[in-house]
């Protein structure tokens, strides 16, 4: 989506070809080796979005015709888990987002305007997962509940997921509708001027958001995610800071970082994490252990898609 000039540094380059033999293999759905296989609404939504980036109309159209047939549910959004049938028929917000991004994005490329019509048809569905709470001290905060089940039913909290919030997406959406505008805003307050967790909680009577989870791979894509909408790093380095200084500490990045702990597991991070950390700190040994663990993980969904992404 964006070049990163010269990062491959002697490193295998990744095709979409390649990308399409690992985790397309049948032409249809994009699978998830690591964790048994299985299908996402997100990682069909990212398959959508590589394939408009590389002109590939036919997987594009696979994908989408497989998705809209086994995955749509009767209010345009899309069950979130398939492995072999539908596994949870809750929708994930942010695969919603990127489906419906990428049906525009076609529409642009390729002209049909049935892919419009499906992709605004996603957004106003959208749009109902949205709760505009008022503070009088502060601007309106958009919380945008991360599936239609499951996060609002506390009294006083509502959960939020921060990687749910894609810059890339709501920079682009807030030029044409004001309401999708306020959420883009409410994004940079939230990721510039918040201690990053996974999930976060925004407490209704103080009206603000509190960190109530590990942090890892999930929010860690907040950083590609406002990079490639070519918005301004500096600001983030102190969202996640206290990773920052763990990794400059001891030298990795735990699969799951327990903020404010003294005691943090061995389990390490996937390459792209440090990728990632590289974009927003321009730290050299952020990119060696990139190197070094990208040389053992060949089938990564997840950081392989960004791989494509940023290259």
């Amino acid at each position: 989506m964006l070049g990163f000039l010269g990062f491959s540094n002697g490193q295998e380059i990744l095709t979409w070809q390649n990308y399409k033999n690992k985790y397309i293999p049948n032409g249809s759905y994009v699978i998830d080796p690591y964790n048994e296989n299985r299908v996402t609404s997100e990682s069909q939504g990212y398959g959508m979005i590589l394939a408009i980036l590389n002109d590939d109309k036919t997987t594009f159209d696979n994908l989408w015709q497989w998705t809209r047939k086994n995955l749509q549910r009767e209010d345009y959004l899309f069950s979130w888990l398939w492995n072999d049938e539908v596994k949870d028929k809750n929708n994930a917000t942010d695969g919603d987002f990127l489906i419906a991004y990428a049906l525009l994005k076609a529409y642009e490329k390729w002209g049909d305007k049935a892919y419009k019509d499906e992709g605004e048809k996603i957004f106003n569905s959208l749009k109902n997962l949205i709760v505009i709470v008022k503070d009088n001290k502060l601007k309106d905060n958009y919380l945008l509940l991360p599936a239609t089940y499951g996060f609002s039913n506390e009294k006083y909290d509502i959960v939020i997921f921060p990687s749910y919030y894609i810059t890339f997406i709501l920079k682009e959406l807030s030029y044409k509708d004001n309401l999708w505008k306020g959420v883009y805003n409410y994004t940079k307050n939230i990721l510039f001027k918040t201690i990053l967790s996974t999930n976060l909680k925004f407490n209704l009577i103080e009206k603000k958001l509190i960190p109530i989870s590990p942090v890892n791979l999930d929010v860690y894509r907040v950083i590609p995610y406002t990079y490639m909408a070519k918005e301004s790093l500096e600001d983030l380095k102190t969202s996640f800071s206290e990773v920052d200084s763990f990794f400059k500490a001891k030298g990795y990045i735990p699969f799951n970082y327990n903020l404010g702990s003294l005691q943090q597991e061995v389990s390490e991070s996937p390459f792209c994490v440090y990728r990632f950390f590289y974009l927003l700190y321009n730290d050299e040994k952020y990119l060696e252990r990139y190197k070094v663990l990208k040389n053992n993980d060949k089938n990564n969904y997840f950081c392989d898609t960004f791989e494509l992404f940023l290259d």
